[in-house]
């Protein structure tokens, strides 16, 4: 049997309002990342570590932000190696959610889908009302298609041909 790369981790001992749930991850570079959830107005609050965000929408339809922030870092690794796995450590712990939720009896939930996979983290929400943009810690709203497009253009740095090929969450 393969041991897979991620492993959750569970803190039984961890006191009141200390992260209880881990991931390690076991291959190189080997880390070990804290779980935490997050209230929507604290995703600009940037840890100084590597860390991925997970925009969860569970069974009951509510979203749920998860933070992955490395903890331990068991060999020497540049941030941008241990972002190449925390990223997909999001779709392993997404994974790990709707199981549970599956083994409750519940709905299965769904991730809030990245813009593009060249853009790993960067989300765009569409409400009837207006957009957001979750990226790398920061969150913008816009009224309007047009003035988001040329936030991510002129601030984000993206190619205006590849705003017409991404993911667009739309919500009610």
């Amino acid at each position: 049997m393969k041991t897979s790369k991620y492993l959750i981790c569970n803190d039984i001992m961890a006191a009141e309002g200390q992260p209880a749930e881990f991931i390690l991850h076991n291959h190189h570079p080997r880390f070990l990342a804290k779980v935490e959830e997050l209230d929507f107005d604290e995703i600009e609050n940037l840890p100084e570590k590597p860390f991925a965000d997970i925009l969860y929408v569970n069974g009951d339809a509510a979203m749920v932000i998860y933070r992955l922030t490395l903890t331990e870092l068991y060999e020497r690794a540049e941030d941008e190696d241990v972002l190449d796995e925390l990223f997909p450590a999001r779709d392993y712990y997404t994974h790990y959610l709707q199981d549970i939720e599956a083994e409750d009896g519940g709905k299965k939930g769904f991730p809030v889908k990245d813009f593009s996979p060249e853009l790993p983290g960067l989300k765009i929400l569409q409400s009837a009302e207006n957009w957001t943009v979750i990226y790398n810690g920061v969150i913008a709203e816009f009224n309007a298609e047009e003035d988001m497009d040329e936030f991510l253009e002129h601030d984000l740095g993206i190619e205006p041909v590849m705003l017409d090929q991404g993911v667009i969450n739309q919500f009610e």
